[in-house]
């Protein structure tokens, strides 16, 4: 049975691992961009009806290629949908991101309209950038480092 002093220590070594993972996760801006690009993919995807589903290969790629740089970087890949406060950040982006998606649908299936799906992409990488550096702040804060 572990005495009080190896349990403080044990305590101390996650405590200390959580900060080297706050510190880890500082993402640089172009992971953002990546993450907003993928998004803004998505959003634009509806124009390219009736092959819209041949675009979601590349989007699908490209999150694989995000993931693999999230583990070269940080050694592993940490999921939007954890648990903690970072998922009430994912929600959010996510009921943000979904009436663009269905407007930009809306607008390129019944309307045959083009520009307001770029445009719509636009909004979403900017949602989704800024959701992604607020989803980045939340998680080094709920790690024990200040954002």
């Amino acid at each position: 049975m572990p005495n009080v002093a190896e349990a403080r220590d044990a305590l101390d070594q996650i405590d200390a691992s959580r900060a080297r993972l706050a510190l880890a996760a500082n993402c640089p801006p172009a992971r953002h961009l990546a993450f907003a690009g993928v998004m803004g993919a998505l959003v634009l995807s509806p124009l390219a009806h009736p092959y819209q589903l041949l675009t979601l290969v590349p989007i699908m790629l490209a999150v694989v290629l995000i993931i693999q740089w999230d583990r070269r970087r940080l050694g592993m890949f940490i999921n939007g949908y954890r648990r903690g406060k970072t998922r009430l950040v994912t929600a959010g982006l996510l009921l943000a991101i979904l009436p663009i998606y269905f407007a930009s649908a809306w607008l390129a299936y019944e309307a045959k309209l083009v520009w307001p799906s770029i445009l719509l992409a636009a909004i979403a990488m900017l949602v989704s950038y800024v959701g992604s550096t607020i989803w980045q702040r939340v998680f080094r804060r709920e790690m024990g480092l200040a954002a």
